[in-house]
């Protein structure tokens, strides 16, 4: 009995052990210390690209914390990390996915700033995203692709220009004919240009010939200029005095309309005597038809003598 009562015991030992051994290995892997405690953050990024659960969360370069799950929101992705209870993160502070390897491995970078203001636990907090290795590799995936299609482009276009022998026999002739019209117009210039001279320099002499007129009838031109001056200030008095002499004659005709249309002067009873008006209206009847018998039988005149 007793012997058996020490092997129960060994194994029982042993058991113990490996539970020990078990629990502080399980901690130790995953890198936790028992007496620590930890808070919870959520992190709200545009993108996380690579970042996967338990990336480390480093503040200022030091490991305290990992991310523990990562979800998508809406337009923006969610991660929430898990913090030692001991650090506080300022309102200030930067918080960044960054790339930290070559095989695009991330981490949650933080860097702390010096407000004295900080967020507490459960806070959702706005982070920035840093490129990376593998966003750089997808961007020279897609330049890559840009550049085959590209060269297909341009393939294409030397394919129906440049190595299209019915372009060339095209591009040939016109070139032909681009040499044949340089030559017609060399041509045409060295014939012209001996013309064009001439008429330059007639031009010059007919220029000097105007000049020389210019210079000879300046001063007669300054003359009669100068007595047009004269001439118009003479006009002015004249001008002037036509002017008085008209306001005489308004003021004369005035005068004699008023003497007409008064009686108290000979012109004025006669024009205003209506019998005298009859009178002389039938003495002119009298006349014209006196005029009339004499036309029509002529003038009989009887001379008697004593």
């Amino acid at each position: 009995m007793k012997k058996y009562s020490a092997l129960y015991f060994s194994v029982g030992l042993v058991v113990i052990l490996a539970l020990i051994i078990l629990v502080f290995g399980i901690f130790f892997l995953n890198e936790k210390d028992p007496r620590e405690t930890y808070d919870t953050y959520y992190l709200r990024f545009t993108q996380v690209s690579t970042l996967v659960l338990d990336d480390p969360v480093k503040v200022n370069g030091v490991k305290l914390g990992k991310v523990v799950a990562i979800e998508l929101a809406g337009h923006r992705v969610v991660v929430t990390i898990s913090l030692r209870t001991d650090v506080k993160i300022p309102k200030d502070s930067e918080i960044r996915v960054q790339n930290i390897g070559i095989m695009g491995e991330r981490q949650i970078g933080m860097i702390l700033g010096d407000s004295t203001t900080y967020f507490t636990p459960g806070d959702t907090i706005t982070g920035q995203f840093d490129a990376g290795i593998a966003e750089a590799i997808g961007l020279a995936g897609e330049l890559c692709d840009s550049t085959k299609v590209l060269l297909e482009s341009v393939k294409q276009a030397l394919n129906t220009t440049i190595v299209n022998p019915e372009f060339q026999e095209r591009f040939k002739t016109l070139f032909i004919k681009a040499e044949k019209l340089e030559d017609r117009l060399m041509v045409m210039l060295n014939t012209a240009d001996p013309q064009l001279k001439k008429s330059l320099e007639g031009l010059n002499q007919v220029t000097v010939k105007v000049n020389d007129l210019l210079d000879g009838v300046k001063e007669p031109v300054d003359k009669m200029f100068a007595n047009t001056d004269k001439i118009m200030g003479d006009a002015g008095k004249l001008i002037a005095e036509l002017e008085g002499v008209t306001q005489h004659l308004d003021e004369l005709v005035a005068k004699v309309q008023t003497k007409l249309e008064t009686k108290d002067n000979t012109i004025g009873m006669l024009l205003n005597d209506r019998t005298l008006h009859d009178d002389l209206v039938k003495t002119v009847h009298s006349a014209d038809s006196l005029v009339r018998v004499i036309l029509h039988d002529g003038l009989d005149i009887n001379v008697d003598f004593f």
